[in-house]
């Protein structure tokens, strides 16, 4: 099992499919109307906070994102709500300028499975992107087994940069041994993915795939014209 403290509010932890056995549960079971699952949580943060030193207490505002990893186990991100304790007083609430109502409703506690787990990319340029585009083209004619099933691409809303979402088929070590040449690993959670979702804008459109991108930097197209297609200008965005 490992654990990470992103923030006191935000934690992460990866279980491998040994931990799974060992905590009795399987990642299709999760569900935290289940008695089963709520007991597991109980365990996980118990050894979260004799790790940490981060109290989270799964009877408050807790929201639980779980995905699936792609050789067994999951990993499940943790997010407290409301405060430390998982609850806010009513004072708290009002300097906090929440209405009064809301610091009184009832602990809400949500655990949501996500499809694939996510990893995050950054490329300081078009280039660096149009080269590991095509590289990776490249690797996948040659024989090479996939190292992802899926992806997104963002550019900077005013900047030159961009950011690749991709849904691994392997390990992330694996994607990170290859993206490290050419990007910035981002982190492999929901938190990156959310945060780039958020602040970046779409890239191409909803049919996108890196290998179609790469092979625009192939004899059959010019680069300049994948350049001119990939320009932060020329932008899907779903807002």
């Amino acid at each position: 099992m490992r654990i990470e403290a992103i923030t006191r509010r935000k934690i992460v932890v990866e279980l491998s499919a040994e931990d799974m056995t060992n905590l009795d549960i399987t990642y299709e079971a999760l569900d935290y109307a289940s008695v089963e699952t709520r007991r597991v949580i109980w365990v996980i943060l118990d050894r979260v906070r004799e790790s940490t030193g981060c109290d989270i207490d799964p009877s408050g505002q807790l929201l639980i994102d779980a995905m699936p990893r792609p050789t067994g186990g999951c990993i499940l991100f943790f997010t407290l709500r409301a405060g430390e304790a998982g609850t806010l007083a009513a004072s708290e609430a009002v300097n906090a300028a929440e209405p009064f109502e809301n610091a009184l409703r009832p602990p809400e506690r949500v655990l949501r499975k996500q499809e694939q787990l996510l990893a995050a990319f950054e490329f300081t340029g078009l280039d660096a992107l149009l080269d590991c585009a095509g590289a990776y083209t490249r690797a996948l004619r040659g024989g090479e087994e996939p190292l992802f099933t899926g992806s997104e691409l963002y550019c900077e809303r005013r900047g030159g940069r961009y950011r690749l979402l991709v849904y691994p088929a392997q390990e992330p070590s694996a994607l990170c041994g290859f993206f490290s040449e050419y990007a910035r690993p981002c982190g492999d959670d929901i938190f990156a993915a959310q945060h780039t979702r958020e602040h970046w804008r779409r890239a191409g459109n909803h049919d996108f795939t890196f290998e179609s991108l790469g092979a625009q930097t192939g004899a059959e197209t010019p680069r300049k014209r994948a350049v001119k297609s990939f320009a932060p200008g020329n932008v899907y965005t779903s807002c």
